[in-house]
């Protein structure tokens, strides 16, 4: 097999394959200090291909991977495709009981872990009877020559990415190699990317974002990546890791701006003048922290909205960089850009029984409707599921509410089934948010409508995390009524119920998603309990 172009190989195994020919001694990325060239990658996933081989894994078989960021993810991730085995990527942290579902839902044969996980991972093993062996990196890097590279083709099943679970349970998309590569193409096209960048990322391995967006996509065009654990209790570290090696590219959703906008005050030694493009998705997008952070820190045009979904492998859309952003007439949202190449849009209003649609207009706000070459296969072992989202004619319904307006830009307003109904009016959980988290005394908080029997509608329920958790009572009620006042103030609303607790209680996904849907179980079932401060 000749050494082609990487940029045109059919396969993510291939892609490596390739690039390991072509560049051998090229950093794929640095961790901890460590460099990872693409021959090393490629010897090391050999080697890990036939410890999982020597561990009974067969072609076909699914194996979860349960890592931190750390190489021997690579590792295993390239060995199972070689194998002809399937990866699944995991949250580390999910929950035993979670994690057991996932393991029987995804009929998973193996487990990759590391050591502090094994724990966890053994009982929810022990909930999971398909699983045959669990495995650590000491067991798989085996020095034996590597088995014969299954001959995978573009359309076979390349691995499962399990959604972060934002509105209900995790489902296991089914993702084929020419979903993922055809992504990585046109996203590497939107986002400008070059030989010449310099990508640095801490977003987890197990999500879309920092797994097609930051570790696929750049080896594509051969870009070298600096990698930096998710645990990141002071995001300085990535700002310094920024400054460090002169960083061209960067991703994170809106709350990791706003992040070092709380705790990073003192910009000595941080210079993050060599972006020139810092991608912010995964969640809503606020105007008021790109503004922020950029003043902050001395930036222009360098913060660019973007929108994408676990079930169109990722990309939708990205705004080009260096280039002014697109509000629309109200001013409340701004653009996550045109469609990507080859991405098709259309935004709905209902869907009939027989499965027919009404599609809307321009500037009219409805369901985002997706159709790309990066949209998913499916749901794995969940067909009713399935047929709920994706149409015959492979239009993928996201449910998220957006519009696009004349010139084809396209705008998120929110999601579906967050939408919080108050007396006749639709309001969105992030206006209310954003309101509340700019409340001195406010760390995070989250909106919720709850149904009301007696009015017929919702009543407006918020929960804010404190800064301070020793307050007094006088200054808690104190912080209620600015919080109240301020939304009926700005929205003409006044929540019914303001709770106040602890850092640490809104329920979130592995990618940082408020789990809002959680949140009003909890509300209405009384489990915020001890974590509460002041209600």
């Amino acid at each position: 097999m000749g050494d082609l172009d990487p940029r045109d190989a059919p396969t993510l195994g291939e892609m490596i394959r390739r690039r390991a020919a072509a560049s051998p001694d090229t950093q794929y990325f640095q961790l901890f200090d460590e460099t990872v060239t693409y021959r090393h990658l490629w010897t090391q996933s050999g080697r890990y291909a036939a410890g999982l081989a020597r561990a009974g894994v067969r072609p076909g078989d699914k194996v979860c991977l349960i890592y931190p960021t750390c190489a021997e993810f690579f590792y295993t991730f390239f060995g199972c495709l070689r194998l002809g085995a399937v990866p699944v990527p995991l949250y580390p942290t999910l929950g035993v009981e979670a994690t057991g579902g996932i393991f029987r839902n995804a009929d998973a044969v193996a487990v990759a872990t590391i050591g502090w996980f094994r724990p966890g991972v053994d009982q929810s093993v022990e909930l999971a009877p398909n699983v045959r062996t669990i495995v650590e990196p000491n067991e798989l890097d085996l020095d034996a020559p590597p088995p014969a590279d299954h001959p995978a083709r573009a359309d076979d099943l390349a691995f499962l990415q399990y959604t972060s679970g934002s509105t209900g349970s995790p489902r296991g998309v089914m993702l084929s190699h020419r979903n993922v590569m055809e992504t990585c193409r046109f996203m590497a096209e939107a986002a400008g990317l070059t030989v010449a960048d310099r990508v640095v990322s801490w977003l987890p391995l197990y999500h879309d974002m920092g797994l097609i967006g930051c570790a696929f996509t750049p080896p594509l065009i051969g870009t070298p990546i600096w990698l930096l654990p998710p645990d990141l209790r002071n995001p300085r570290q990535w700002l310094d890791l920024i400054t460090k090696v002169r960083a061209t590219f960067t991703v994170s959703p809106d709350f990791g701006y706003r992040n070092c906008l709380r705790h990073v005050r003192d910009t000595t030694d941080i210079d993050l003048t060599s972006l020139k493009a810092a991608l912010s998705g995964a969640e809503p997008v606020r105007v008021s922290t790109i503004e922020a952070f950029e003043q902050h820190f001395g930036l222009k045009r360098t913060i660019c909205p973007c929108y994408g979904l676990a079930e169109a492998t990722l990309a939708v859309a990205i705004w080009p960089r260096n280039t002014p952003l697109r509000l629309d007439p109200s001013g409340r949202f701004v653009s996550v850009g045109q469609p990507c190449r080859g991405v098709s849009l259309r935004i709905i209003d209902t869907v009939a029984d027989d499965g027919s649609v009404t599609v809307l207009g321009e500037n009219v706000e409805g369901e985002v409707c997706v159709k790309s070459p990066g949209v998913m296969l499916g749901y794995y072992n969940s067909p009713e599921a399935t047929a709920r989202v994706l149409s015959a004619d492979g239009w993928l319904r996201t449910g998220d509410l957006g519009f696009v307006d004349d010139e084809g830009y396209l705008y998120i307003t929110g999601r579906l089934k967050d939408v919080i109904l108050l007396g006749g009016e639709n309001v969105l959980p992030a206006d209310i948010e954003e309101i509340v988290d700019d409340v001195p005394g406010v760390r995070y908080s989250a909106a919720v409508g709850l149904d009301s029997e007696r009015t017929g509608t919702q009543r407006l329920h918020v929960v804010a995390e404190v800064r301070s958790e020793s307050a007094g009572d006088g200054e808690y009620r104190d912080l209620v009524r600015e919080i109240v006042s301020r939304v009926h103030r700005s929205r003409g609303h006044r929540p019914a119920r303001v709770v106040l607790v602890r850092s640490g209680t809104i329920p979130k996904t592995s990618s940082g998603k408020i789990q809002r849907s959680r949140l009003a179980q909890m509300i209405q079932d009384d489990e915020l309990g001890e974590r509460v401060v002041h209600d």
